[in-house]
């Protein structure tokens, strides 16, 4: 009888061990539920924020369709263009992944070589499936045109659902210290070391369109009060002034000014540079969300049968350089929203805030310092700040998606 009562005492005690492995078990996966679904990343400030207007996902047969879809990157200087290829990267993995879709056909489209000097915008054919890079496009025709160059395509026996912009922007201070500081360097090829930074601005676009940067960007800068012909004209004069003008510099290259000169001096030559990136990133940023607008008006129009979505992502370069794992994640959710889990879409920004997390960051005392200098220059001071003032606005106000 005692071995009895032993052996149910023993029978009783591992049913109770068993029982309360399950509870504990149970209690941890429920912990790493809630922990993995609140896990968020570091979230920028206001002035780094992103926005984004979202094509409805999934469709009405309950599929995303993302082979689709076209997928354009725009960007302006040399850090958007690498961040550009890391989206690119992922996108095209990510889409490996997806059943039935492989990769997108990726094109390159040269702005100046396939500048349409009619119309004077770049030529664009986004066919669905594709992904192309838009290098400082030059977008100065009507709206319907550029419209029609985003929303359009040739092959009209493959579906087309829409597009998808990720337009990758930066602070234009931020841009303008960069380029200052990338110039400077011996990093740059010897073509950029030896050129004449004010030609920028003086040089026609081409030998069949007599026009100069101010003369193609200002007409829609000035009308929205960004900035004036007589903004673009100061820069050249002051960088005219400057180049090869001083003691010991009259037959200085480029790099050697930006070396000598003192910094406040070397900054606005370094923007009289790069203004034209800078005027066409203001340019775009109305543009683009002109012709959002226009496609939202034509989805409220019932006697247009042919509907379709315009998705636009306008993220700062300075965004994804401080806040990479929170970038990446609202760029997965902007591509393919609840086409992939949300734990995949995590796993991906975490790797890449990992990634992002072991590279070299930029001196940020020296940085602010050349920042400070340009917001006080009586010359390109006020400029860059308006086109900071339209950043601003465009990532603050809710889109309409």
């Amino acid at each position: 009888e005692s071995d009895d009562e032993s052996e149910s005492s023993s029978k009783a005690r591992i049913v109770d061990f068993r029982r309360t492995t399950l509870i504990c078990v149970s209690l941890v996966v429920i912990i790493a539920v809630v922990i993995g679904s609140s896990f968020s990343f570091a979230k920028p400030p206001p002035e780094f924020s992103t926005s984004t207007a979202t094509p409805p996902q999934p469709l009405e047969d309950g599929l995303p369709h993302l082979h689709k879809y076209a997928y354009v990157f725009v960007a302006y200087d040399r850090s958007g263009y690498a961040v550009a290829h890391q989206l690119i990267e992922q996108l095209q993995k990510t889409m490996a992944e997806q059943k039935g879709h492989g990769q997108l056909t990726e094109q390159f489209i040269d702005p100046r070589g396939q500048f349409n000097t009619g119309t004077l915008c770049t030529d664009l054919n986004l066919e669905s499936n594709t992904v192309t890079i838009l290098e400082a496009p030059e977008f100065h025709c009507n709206w319907q045109k550029i419209r029609s160059l985003f929303m359009d395509h040739e092959d009209l026996k493959q579906e087309k659902y829409g597009v998808k912009v990720i337009h990758l922007v930066r602070n234009p201070f931020s841009m303008a210290v960069a380029n200052y500081q990338d110039r400077k360097s011996y990093n740059m090829p010897e073509e950029v070391r030896f050129k004449n930074p004010c030609n920028s601005l003086t040089q026609d676009f081409s030998p069949n369109v007599p026009m100069t940067v101010a003369d193609l960007n200002s007409p829609i800068l000035e009308e929205n009060g960004i900035m004036t012909h007589e903004d673009f004209d100061n820069i050249l004069a002051n960088c005219n002034g400057m180049y090869q003008t001083q003691p010991g510099l009259e037959t200085a290259t480029y790099q050697q000014h930006l070396e000598q000169l003192p910094p406040a001096d070397g900054l606005r030559m370094s923007v009289a540079d790069g203004i034209k990136n800078i005027a066409l990133m203001a340019s775009d940023l109305i543009t683009f969300k002109r012709v959002h607008q226009m496609v939202l008006d034509e989805h409220s129009n019932p006697k247009r049968k042919k509907k379709r979505h315009y998705g636009l992502m306008t993220l700062t370069m300075d965004a994804m350089l401080n806040y990479p794992g929170n970038s990446m994640m609202e760029f997965m959710d902007f591509i393919f929203g609840e086409g992939i889990s949300a734990n995949n879409k995590r796993n991906v920004a975490t790797a890449y805030e990992n990634r992002k997390s072991v590279e070299k960051s930029p001196d940020t005392a020296e940085t602010e310092k050349l920042t400070t200098l340009l917001r006080n220059d009586p010359i390109v001071g006020e400029p860059l700040g308006r086109v900071e003032s339209l950043l601003e606005s465009v990532l603050s106000e809710p889109m309409e998606s």
